[in-house]
């Protein structure tokens, strides 16, 4: 294993997995134990956890991995480059306008050490072509497997086990700018502009809280102008935990209909001092393929119990104040419940 460090610079190889031309490749680089070599060009000769710790140490700082329990959607880190470039051994299907776009460093998920958990588990991504939370790499849009699919596919066989030597270069200037904002009744127009002015400079992220003070109808009015300018260049991602993702307020409408839905959430009604929690048992031994659904009321204890949903819908009046609904999510602390959506009833 040969690796130099540079300023903004890193040397390493990886041995060729031997796909065949054409072959469909969802992975540039995965680590030697990966059970996905037949879907990657390349596994990384080093260690993926002494990869790691190497590129850090030479300046190439993580960024923000995606986490969907954290509503991190998007991929946050430096932008990378990697010579030979991608492109060299990967042909992408740009047909209908696609735009392959940077590959930034986010350095993948961690466990309690802060080591990758891509080093331990599979697909053991070290720079995946799809959006995979534990992959430290990833083109920074947001794909999901299905949206890319078939759209890379290896230009050449390459021989199984020859060493290719790579390059990869960053600039710390190009790190990401890190924006917190937090909206208050009569503010969000000013806060809009903000971060439109801020994203003419850099690309950023911004993490966004909501005043407890706002009504429902504020947060919905705001929520939408967010979701106007929630793009690669202004990267809307994550949330505090006394608040709401910005989404939990603009749910499609139809997901309320439980014959048509894949999940079952709680269901939660808020009249006034009232709440009603609902949970919605499905009895799958009834003839048909699909389950009787029987909503039941329970108490929020019992709810904390429950593993069979992460799903929280919330019914709710235009004027009520989120502090209401706060108080609320307080309640299942401890539960299974990290997705929240809120419809105005």
């Amino acid at each position: 294993m040969l690796h130099s460090l540079l300023a903004a610079a890193f040397t390493f190889t990886a041995s060729a997995t031997g796909v065949g031309k054409g072959t469909t490749v969802e992975f540039l680089f995965i680590g030697s134990d990966s059970d996905r070599d037949y879907e990657a060009m390349f596994t990384l000769d080093m260690p993926i956890a002494e990869f790691s710790r190497a590129i850090e140490k030479a300046g190439l700082h993580p960024g923000q991995a995606m986490n969907p329990e954290k509503c991190r959607v998007w991929p946050v880190g430096t932008p990378v480059s990697f010579e030979p470039a991608v492109t060299k051994f990967i042909a992408v299907d740009t047909a209908d306008g696609f735009d392959l776009g940077r590959i930034v460093y986010t350095g993948g998920l961690r466990n309690a050490d802060g080591a990758p958990i891509a080093a331990n588990e599979m697909p053991e991504s070290v720079c995946s072509l799809f959006s995979l939370a534990q992959s430290l790499f990833l083109l920074e849009k947001n794909f999901s497997q299905g949206d890319v699919y078939g759209r890379f596919r290896a230009r050449e066989e390459l021989r199984k086990g020859d060493k290719y030597a790579f390059t990869l270069k960053w600039n710390e200037i190009d790190q990401p700018r890190h924006i917190d904002i937090h909206v208050k009744p009569g503010e969000a127009a000013d806060l809009i502009k903000r971060l439109k002015s801020e994203s003419q400079k850099s690309s950023i992220d911004v993490l966004v809280s909501f005043d407890a003070e706002l009504t429902v109808a504020e947060a919905v009015q705001f929520a939408r102008a967010l979701d106007l300018i929630d793009s690669v260049r202004v990267k809307i991602t994550g949330t505090r935990e006394d608040s709401f993702f910005y989404r939990a307020f603009l749910p499609p409408v139809s997901w309320t209909d439980r014959q048509n839905r894949m999940v079952q959430p709680f269901e939660l009604t808020v009249n006034g001092d009232v709440d009603e929690l609902l949970y919605i048992d499905e009895d799958w031994s009834v003839e048909g393929s699909d389950p009787k659904l029987t909503p039941r009321k329970i108490s929020y204890a019992e709810a904390r119990t429950k593993t069979s949903t992460d799903t929280c819908f919330i019914y709710v009046s235009a004027n009520i104040k989120l502090s209401r609904l706060y108080t609320i999510k307080l309640k299942f602390a401890g539960s299974q419940v990290h997705n929240w959506y809120v419809f105005v009833s």
